[in-house]
Formats: structure tokens, sequence, C-alpha cells
């Protein structure tokens, strides 16, 4: 093993295979470890001949994963009456601002014109 390899990398090349046989895919590996994909991908031929299997097996997700340890929270189902309502307000705001923005800018324009009229 090269001298060169930094701590999170051979955390990541110890762990990989336990983490692979829970479900853990290539990317969701690289991200824990905080290293690049290609980085990961560089060190599965040595984590593939440790565990003597061949590099592309080592790339499948397994079908039977256990996602048990994974920390996430289920997205709850949208209530659609409220989400339109919601909707519906936001952009009645929206449109308020753009009035408003308008007003100003034709404020804006207005006074221009009076002024370039007294320079005259």
């Amino acid at each position: 093993m090269s001298a060169k390899l930094n701590e999170r990398t051979f955390k990541m090349m110890e762990s990989f295979i336990s983490l692979h046989n829970k479900g853990y895919d290539i990317i969701d590996i690289a991200k824990m470890f905080d290293l690049s994909y290609s980085t990961v991908y560089k060190r599965l031929g040595e984590i593939a001949k440790k565990a003597g299997v061949a590099r592309e097996e080592l790339l499948k997700k397994p079908i039977e994963a256990d996602h048990s340890g994974r920390n996430f929270t289920p997205v709850k189902p949208v209530d659609r009456a409220k989400f339109n309502e919601s909707f519906a307000t936001l952009m009645a705001g929206v449109d308020a601002l753009q009035s408003e923005i308008a007003k100003t800018i034709e404020d804006i324009e207005i006074t221009n014109q009076v002024l370039e009229e007294e320079m005259k």
C-alpha cells in the first residue's frame, strides 16, 4: 500500500466492502469519506483484489440493500389544497411586488422628466 494514502482513503478502503454489502454505492461511500468519486474508483482495483472479486462487482449496488443505518426523514405527503393556497398567496405577493416596482420606476421616470425640463 502506498505511503501517499491519506487517512480518509485508507479508512474508506478498509470499510468499502462492509458498506457496499449494506447497500451503499461508490458515490455514497465517496461522500461519507469526503473523497472524490475518482479517488474511490481508483482504489477499487486494490479493494477488489483484496476481497477476491472483480472491480465490476463493486460498482454494482446490492439488490437487497439494508439502509437501516442511514439517517433520513421520510417525505410527508403534500396536502394539495394547502399547497395551492400557499402558492396563490405567494404569487399574490409577487404580483404586488411587481406592481410596486413598476410604480417606483414610473415615479423615477416622471421625476427625471421634470428635472430635465427645469434644467432647460
